[in-house]
């Protein structure tokens, strides 16, 4: 019989490989542990090509709190309506529903306007050596800067934020101008929150900076 892992002649008596039993009686002996994919990835190095490492947009799941607040007021505008119309403005019941359903529906429209223009204009983007902020339709603004840049990061979510999936990255910057860029409405924070972080410690190394 074949071993099925090299194809040596397995010992007839054990039926054990003696090439694949050798191996491992030599990594115990040295206490060496078998190689993981993660073991074997590469250092950070000088000359790393810069590649996309993640991008997002704004979610306008981050408004979370916004519509349930909408929705409450909603509610309540409904029952006061309904209640209203037991009273002598019951004859003018079609004006009042008209007026406060027109204004109910304002409001949402406006809301999901602002939430729209956010998605379609917020745009954050990672790569192996900077990171881009993009904001504005009409008047377009990119911001980037260098990983190495980054200070520190934080991530902060409330309860609806942790509900729904989204959440806001903190970055503390050596830039004079923009110390504190917080990135609102990150889908999957945590995720980003590692990415960029990780991004940033691999730039230490490149540099051989002391991390901290």
């Amino acid at each position: 019989m074949k071993c099925p892992n090299c194809g040596s002649d397995l010992d007839p008596l054990t039926g054990v490989c003696p090439q694949c039993q050798g191996a491992t009686s030599t990594a115990q002996n040295t206490g060496a542990t078998p190689t993981t994919d993660r073991e074997t990835e590469q250092a950070p190095k000088r000359g790393d090509p810069d590649i996309e490492l993640w991008k997002a947009s704004y979610s306008p799941r981050g408004m979370i709190g916004t519509w349930i607040t909408l929705g409450i007021i909603t509610i309540i505008v409904i029952v006061v309506d309904i209640l209203l119309m037991q009273s002598p403005l019951k004859n003018h019941a079609g004006l009042l529903w008209g007026i406060t359903l027109g204004l109910i529906a304002l409001a949402w429209l406006v809301f999901l306007a602002i939430a729209w223009y956010r998605k379609t204009t917020i745009q954050y983007r990672l790569t192996t050596y900077r990171f881009y902020y993009q904001k504005g339709f009409i008047f377009r603004t990119v911001d980037s800067m260098e990983v190495i840049d980054i200070d520190d990061i934080a991530m902060h979510q409330n309860l609806l934020e942790r509900l729904v999936g989204v959440g806001r990255v903190i970055l503390r910057t050596k830039d004079p101008s923009d110390p504190l860029l917080i990135l609102q409405g990150v889908p999957n924070p945590l995720e980003a929150f590692k990415k960029i972080d990780k991004a940033r410690r691999d730039e230490q190394i490149r540099r051989s900076i002391k991390i901290q």
